[in-house]
């Protein structure tokens, strides 16, 4: 008789275990769940965070560019006896003092790592634009545009010679109009409207 009880005892706690190991499981299996549900969020933000941040170095790099080549042009009419052409050929050109540099350094395209997509007309270099396809999240400076490659950083070459401001020597002052240069034609052919951007200041 005392056996049987000790059998049924030991039985009646074997299942008290296997219950609190089941509740013990399931509350494992949720906590799993509601982890990853919160790390794909973290994962989602940080990587808009991320495309944010290279857009706006997008900006600031295409729009120094497209700026330094409209110093450039700008310039001709004064240092035309030594130069013998308007337009750049290369970003290099622009980095080099001679007599002046127009750009700090060769900037790569911050939406893919590489070398930006120069816009050309003949040899001359009129502007730049990205490789990317990918769809722009900012909607307010890129609003026409339905991949970072149709956003062109392109210089008309409207500006005339222009005199150093003396509290900063990369701004230009006192410009005055020059005769217009031809439009720019596209790179290689793309399925995407080009999207012109407005020119801004850079910081």
């Amino acid at each position: 008789m005392m056996k049987r009880y000790l059998i049924q005892q030991h039985q009646g706690k074997s299942a008290c275990f296997t219950n609190q190991d089941g509740v013990t499981y399931l509350f494992m299996m949720i906590l799993v769940v509601v982890m990853s549900i919160s790390l794909l969020g973290v994962t989602q933000q940080w990587s808009l965070i991320m495309k944010r941040d290279r857009e706006a170095e997008l900006l600031f790099r295409g729009t120094r560019i497209k700026d330094a080549i409209e110093r450039y042009v700008a310039d001709y009419e004064v240092q035309k006896a030594t130069r013998p052409n308007r337009w750049p050929f290369t970003l290099e050109q622009l980095t080099k003092k001679s007599p002046k540099r127009y750009l700090q350094a060769v900037y790569t395209d911050p939406m893919t790592g590489k070398d930006f997509e120069l816009i050309k007309i003949g040899e001359e270099l009129h502007g730049v634009r990205s490789t990317s396809t990918d769809v722009p999240y900012d909607l307010v400076n890129f609003k026409n545009a339905k991949t970072y490659q149709a956003i062109r950083f392109e210089s008309t070459g409207s500006g005339g010679p222009c005199q150093p401001n003396p509290l900063n020597p990369l701004v230009q002052q006192s410009c005055t109009p020059s005769t217009p240069a031809s439009s720019a034609t596209p790179g290689p052919s793309s399925s995407e409207p080009s999207a012109p951007v407005s020119p801004i200041t850079p910081s």
